[in-house]
């Protein structure tokens, strides 16, 4: 077990602050999510974590011995898939995940074995002998994570890792990043897909310009988004039947056909149920599903809102 520690850090460029006086602890055998608006500074964040942007105040630690750009431990502890990755574009899609492993240290044995592996894992053995530079946006990103994950850090920060990818590479990729989680590791990952992202979190941090201002595990900022469900009822025949008890939820009010979806409080959505489930035949079919993180994550965004990205932060 270790500790990850950022302490009062702060990036200012000219007058503006990317982000300001974040204060965390973040223990191994978790994963934690950087949500936000663009412009909030969680690449930020990420960035002065492995030393490519340099705080202007503050400092960053593990197991209180603080992280120095360059050093040796530092590349040893922390691997990083940023937004757009450069370095490996010349070489092969096999030699950008191969070499990544030898370079963290693994055997030429266990490097090829692990390359190959991933390449099944993630449908890229067709692509191996192809340049990283020719490749599709989304095989590129597959390739990025691959690059990463094939010799795991104690310490892995991944900056938009599902971008780009189909609906099944992304579901290999959350795959890929739960079974990553271990004792002592921790994975750091910014998403815009919250939906997805939820089922991997145990922990969310939600920043606004510059500033975490949520932190907490996903069930708890589900319970701070509200008490209500979310409710879908197809009718049998007409769906204007149910319109008189359904005044007061607009504008949570969507009716397609005969279905009836809507939004209430706990209690008032329950009572609405009991009443029509009560009477013969008005009924087909009923879904109740409780709010999830991304519903949490746009109430707190209303809270916040107007989102204004400030310039030179990410």
């Amino acid at each position: 077990m270790f500790a990850l520690e950022f302490d009062r850090l702060s990036k200012r460029y000219a007058s503006v602050w990317a982000n300001r006086e974040i204060t965390l602890h973040i223990t191994s055998g978790s994963i934690v999510g950087l949500l936000g608006p663009n412009g909030a500074g969680k690449t930020t964040l990420l960035r002065q974590l492995v030393g490519l942007t340099r705080p202007t105040t503050g400092s960053i630690s593990i197991n209180q011995q603080r992280v120095v750009p360059g050093m040796r431990w530092v590349k040893e502890t922390i691997a990083y898939l940023p937004q757009h990755p450069l370095a490996l574009a010349d070489l092969t899609v096999y030699e950008a995940i191969c070499f990544s492993a030898r370079l963290r240290g693994q055997s030429p044995k266990d490097a090829e074995n692990h390359t190959r592996e991933l390449l099944e894992r993630l449908d890229l053995t067709g692509l191996s002998q192809r340049q990283v530079v020719g490749l599709s946006g989304g095989e590129r990103r597959l390739v990025g994570v691959a690059s990463v994950v094939v010799a795991p850090t104690p310490i892995i920060a991944l900056d938009e890792p599902t971008n780009e990818l189909d609906p099944l590479m992304r579901h290999r990729i959350w795959d890929l990043i739960q079974n990553l989680r271990h004792p002592d590791r921790i994975l750091l990952l910014i998403s815009h897909n919250v939906l997805e992202a939820e089922r991997v979190l145990d922990r969310v941090l939600i920043m606004h310009q510059g500033q975490i201002i949520r932190d907490g595990s996903p069930g708890s900022l589900r319970q701070n988004a509200g008490d209500f469900l979310n409710v879908v009822v197809t009718v049998s025949d007409d769906p204007k039947r149910l319109s008189p008890d359904l005044t007061g939820v607009s504008p949570d009010l969507h009716v397609h056909g005969r279905v009836v979806e809507f939004t209430a409080p706990r209690v008032q959505a329950l009572g609405y149920l009991a009443k029509w489930l009560a009477e013969p035949g008005l009924v087909d079919r009923v879904a109740v599903n409780e709010p999830t993180l991304e519903d949490a994550y746009l109430a707190i965004r209303q809270q916040n809102a107007p989102d204004r990205p400030q310039a030179g932060s990410k």
